[in-house]
């Protein structure tokens, strides 16, 4: 069960990691690599933060 709870523990720290790093590149307005249908593509992070501010 602990290693179960530690594994919740680190996957919630890496989402909060992940927003703050989306959060620091919409503040200068730049693009971020995106995993999507087979490949990776740059959006911008102001669209992103906004769809998951959404969630």
């Amino acid at each position: 069960m602990k290693n179960e709870s530690n594994a919740k523990l680190a996957l919630n720290a890496m989402h909060r990691a992940s927003k703050q790093a989306i959060e620091k590149a919409a503040n200068l307005d730049l693009k971020i690599p995106v995993w999507k249908e087979g490949k990776i593509i740059l959006i911008n992070a102001k669209e992103k933060l906004k769809e998951i501010s959404y969630s």
